[in-house]
């Protein structure tokens, strides 16, 4: 069948034509002498190739869009653009609509039966949630309410409750806010967890959704881990970007996942003792005892290392706040709970739901956050030079680790822009004397009595939430041009800002506040929104280990360390027939290392059969396989290294608690530890049935590729003990001293770097070069090493 050629394709092909075309011009006079080159006219008659070089990038990128969401920068792609005009831009979404229209795209089909009764049911489910919102009333126990209810008893439950409300009248206990914020704080027990929006209720049921999910839900991608949905990464690739951030700007992450817990003592004695408990110290600063600096290290239980984490003491309030990573905040609990049970006057508050953080990092981290805060009251002189200095600062590392500061702030959403703090350094005054100050022990005090009393009690965090303004009402301040930000700002928010590492602002406020803080910070410049897992990248980067994953003689670093080797199992698993799975490449280079992780357990094994051996260098490391030999007691005879193999991979299941790491950090005031590093003859193991019982002490370091190459987590760490390597071109599980518990490229060193766990052995710290095998390969990368205090 003939007809005309569509006029759309040749148009097309047209475009994309043009768009390959740039036009150059050859014939001027800036050629004519060849041996000098006249700049200025060589520059002037490129001129008009640049431009066209220009166009054709310009054109090269609109060739093939042919729709408005395909020309969009990246920051402002989404997924659903292509059929949700709500995912553009404002001011295009007439011609998105236009598009979609004569799209042809399929028809929307319109629920029926069964569904559309479900739908209805939902609505007025909602409509009654909504109702009893409005009349400030609390919802029913959450215990109830989150019980398996169908939608017809939840909306029974909620009528119920709102014809309560209406016969009430103003009897009625109320709310003192229509956003629905309220203080939900365990007093000496755990709270129970928030029910959320009722429309969302059940996915709240198992991960509790931090103030700022709804956000971060569109943008990022979320990860249900340790009873909270967390925001892992952007859904945008920000390896590279977040990087540049990190050094020059400003990352924001919501930190809310982190429980805090208060402590109210009011014996001054018992309030030393507590903290010397959690820090592990014989005598607490003065400075931390009376709030002026916050600490941030590790926290022990019994003198063992829990977490490094964050706690904020001040004796003029007899309280203490205690900020750690949520899978060890159950145990940090029930250990003070206990602990406080014989003084009835203390009480401990759970505030894993009532107080919500935000952390910056980043030298403009400072400065970003004195752009979203409006005090609600006049500040000292004292505080308001320090604090304005500080914000106009472009690097704050300068600042000392532990400045703190308290305020009360007004609701920034507010301001629909962010603003520069308005403050001018005087010229008698230097940053660096500012910051010199603050070093020494005469530093101004910076902290508010009021504000920690707001911030660290029920009733304070209750009373800033009065009369919250809801987004409505903030649209129709914005529509109103006559109106000022006094005229309906009057919350008065209690904020404590602390500085917790060399880059790193930590912001704690209210649950609630959360979000509004938030949704105007990340409207600043200077700030991008990341993850945890930026988070993990940026202490990698600086040479720092993460919690839990690089921690694998902590218990939530053992655990850490299963789940990724059930993961990666899993992985293996999936692979089809044609494709060889790690285990099975592993499998021909070792024997005795199990591949999906950091097999500890036959580190452990091995070395302590190496020692009880007793073998020499040669038997040790001798290839030839000989017939077994048994004692009486049924236990092999060690004679060569084929049975100390053979005998570590049969101790391999034999394991006495699997939740209890088989490593140990290395204490240089333990003397078995000492005589294991000195390689005593006193640390040998008795027998083989007591070496499963036996743990092995352990040294962290961060190590960096001398030559090219790659360093993947879980790979293996070889010394060349003895020469043992040269004549081999596999290396000998003999050889082996460690793991690789985080590896990758550093981009702040341009290389592969890796932090790893090595056993501790003076032997292996004397020699400079070790050597790194990732799991699966044959290939070795020479590194070198530093000890991680």
């Amino acid at each position: 069948m003939s007809g005309k050629p569509n006029a759309n394709i040749n148009k097309k092909k047209t475009r994309l034509y043009n768009s390959r075309t740039i036009k150059t011009q050859i014939h001027d006079s800036s050629f004519e002498n060849k041996e000098k080159l006249n700049v200025a006219n060589f520059l002037q008659a490129r001129k008009f190739e640049i431009k066209s070089f220009e166009l054709s990038q310009l054109n090269s990128k609109n060739a093939s869009s042919t729709r408005v969401f395909q020309s969009l920068p990246r920051s402002l792609r989404r997924r659903a653009a292509s059929h949700n005009v709500k995912r553009i831009p404002k001011r295009l979404r007439l011609r998105a609509r236009r598009e979609m229209s004569t799209n042809g795209g399929p028809v929307k089909k319109l629920p029926k039966g069964r569904h559309i009764y479900k739908l209805l049911a939902s609505r007025r489910l909602l409509k009654v949630a909504g109702k009893l919102k409005a009349e400030r009333a609390v919802l029913p126990d959450m215990k109830a309410f989150q019980a398996k209810l169908n939608l017809r008893a939840q909306y029974k439950l909620l009528s119920k409750q709102l014809k309560e409300v209406y016969e009430s009248g103003h009897d009625r206990a109320k709310l003192n806010n229509s956003v629905g914020a309220r203080d939900i704080t365990g007093l000496n027990q755990l709270a129970d967890r928030p029910m959320g929006n009722i429309k969302y209720r059940k996915r709240q049921k198992e991960f509790v959704w931090t103030p700022t999910h709804i956000w971060h839900a569109k943008r990022f991608k979320m990860m249900k881990l340790h009873g909270y949905q967390i925001p892992y990464t952007p859904t945008q690739k920000c390896f590279k970007s977040m990087n540049r951030q990190y050094k020059a700007k400003a990352v924001a992450f919501d930190t809310s996942y982190y429980c805090s817990l208060i402590l109210n003592i009011d014996q001054e004695e018992l309030f030393d003792e507590v903290l010397r408990r959690l820090t592990n110290k014989s005598s607490v600063s003065k400075k931390i005892k009376q709030g002026e600096k916050s600490y941030n290290d590790w926290i022990y239980i019994d003198s063992k290392q829990l977490c490094k984490g964050f706690i904020y003491a001040n004796l003029e309030t007899n309280s203490i706040l205690v900020r750690v990573f949520p899978s060890v905040y159950t145990r940090l609990f029930t250990a003070l709970q206990t602990k406080l049970e014989d003084f009835p006057t203390c009480s401990i508050h759970d505030c894993r739901f009532s107080l919500g953080s935000i952390e910056l990092s980043g030298p403009m981290a400072l400065s970003s956050l004195s752009k979203v805060f409006h005090f609600s009251e006049k500040l000292p002189p004292a505080i308001l030079d320090i604090w304005g200095s500080l914000a106009n600062i472009k690097d704050s590392g300068l600042v000392p680790i532990g400045t703190t500061f308290t305020f009360h702030i007004q609701d920034p959403r507010v301001w629909k822009r962010p603003s520069k703090f308005p403050y001018s350094l005087k010229e008698s005054k230097s940053i660096y004397d500012i910051i010199i100050s603050l070093s020494s022990s005469s530093s101004p005090q910076m902290i508010s009595p009021k504000v920690i009393e707001d911030l660290f009690t029920p009733e304070g965090r209750y009373t800033s939430y009065k009369d919250q303004l809801t987004l409505k009402e903030i649209g129709r301040f914005y529509g109103n041009l006559n109106k000022q930000p006094s005229d309906i700002s009057h919350s008065q928010i209690p904020i404590l800002v602390s500085k917790t590492a060399s880059q790193t602002w930590t912001v704690i406020t209210p649950w609630y506040w959360v979000l509004p803080v938030w949704s105007r910070l990340v409207h600043v410049r200077d700030v991008k929104p990341g993850g945890i897992q930026q988070v993990y990248q940026f202490n990698f980067e600086n040479g720092l280990a993460s919690f839990p994953q690089d921690y694998p003689w902590l218990y939530d670093g053992w655990v850490s360390n299963d789940v990724v080797e059930q993961a990666n199992k899993l992985k293996d698993g999936r692979l089809p027939r044609s494709q060889v799975t790690i285990e099975a490449a592993e499998g021909k280079v070792s024997t005795v290392f199990r591949a999906h992780s950091c097999d500890w357990h036959s580190l452990r094994n091995l070395h302590h059969l190496v020692k009880y051996s007793g073998l020499s260098d040669e038997k040790l490391f001798s290839r030839t396989a000989q017939f077994a030999e048994f004692l009486e007691d049924l236990e092999r005879k060690l004679k060569t290294g084929h049975d100390v193999i053979q005998v570590a991979r049969s101790l391999y299941k034999e394991v006495a608690d699997p939740k209890d790491p088989v490593v140990e950090i290395y204490d240089s005031k333990n003397v078995q530890h000492v005589a294991f590093f000195n390689n005593d003859p006193t640390s040998r193991c008795e027998n083989v049935a007591t070496i499963v019982q036996t743990k092995i002490p352990v040294i962290q370091i961060s190590l960096t590729l001398v030559n090219d190459g790659t360093i993947s987590n879980n790979a293996r760490i070889y010394i060349n003990e003895h020469n043992s390597m040269k004549n081999h071109t596999l290396p000998s599980d003999f050889n082996m001293i460690g793991f690789v518990t985080t590896g990758g490229m550093n981009l702040n060193r341009g290389k592969c770097t890796g932090i790893a766990t090595i056993v501790a052995s003076k032997q292996h710290l004397d020699e400079k070069k070790i050597y790194i095998r990732n799991v699966g390969t044959t290939k070795l990368y020479l590194a070198e090493y530093k000890v991680i205090s």
